[in-house]
Parts: C-alpha cells; sequence; structure tokens
C-alpha cells in the first residue's frame, strides 16, 4: 500500500526527530555541556530550567512511544484502523497525526 509507505517513512523521519531531540535534552539536563552554576539566583534559574526540560523529554518520549505503537500497527496490520471502535481513521488525520490510534469521534469522546 502506497499511502501506507508515506506514513511509515513520515513515523520513522518523527522518530528521528524526537530521538534527537531527546538526546539533547538529556545532555542539558545532566548538565553535559556546561557546569552546574555556583551562584545560588543562576542554580536557582537552571532549576527552573531544568524542570521545563524535563517536561519537554517527559512529552518527547510519549510521542516516541506512540510512534512506535504506531508502526507495530503497520507490522500488525491494524495502522488506520482505530483501536477504540474498530472504524477506519481518515486519511487527512493521519495526515496530520500519523500515530494517531483514535478516530476523530473517539478522540472527541476522550478529550
Amino acid at each position: 500500500m502506497e499511502s501506507q509507505d508515506k506514513f511509515k517513512q513520515k513515523l520513522l523521519d518523527l522518530r528521528d526527530e524526537y530521538n534527537k531531540k531527546i538526546g539533547v535534552i538529556d545532555a542539558d539536563v545532566h548538565h553535559k555541556n556546561e557546569p552546574v552554576e555556583k551562584d545560588f539566583a543562576e542554580q536557582a534559574t537552571q532549576r527552573e530550567n531544568d524542570d521545563v526540560l524535563h517536561a519537554l523529554n517527559q512529552d518527547a518520549k510519549h510521542l516516541v512511544s506512540q510512534i512506535n505503537s504506531a508502526l507495530h500497527r503497520m507490522e500488525t496490520g491494524d495502522y488506520g484502523i482505530c483501536t477504540e471502535c474498530g472504524a477506519e481513521i481518515s486519511e487527512g488525520r493521519l495526515e496530520i497525526v500519523p500515530y494517531a490510534a483514535l478516530c476523530i469521534k473517539c478522540a472527541e469522546k476522550s478529550d
């Protein structure tokens, strides 16, 4: 299926992009590129930044997990099928959210 190949490449590209972001964030959070500041006020600012980076890192890891699940659904032949109701997920939705597991109707219900 040609469109599934297109979505698979989109998913692989997205996963690579987010894995790179995770690596950069991990390096920043663990201060691999710069030492921890000696000044207390600067340390407080650094901790606040670390909290934001940690949240971004968690979001990126969650997205990679969703992408991996979508790739697994491709392998099992379930990609593009709503995991909630079994309806087909529209190609338009998959264009925007290629890792979508729910059709629009079920996604709206879960919000």
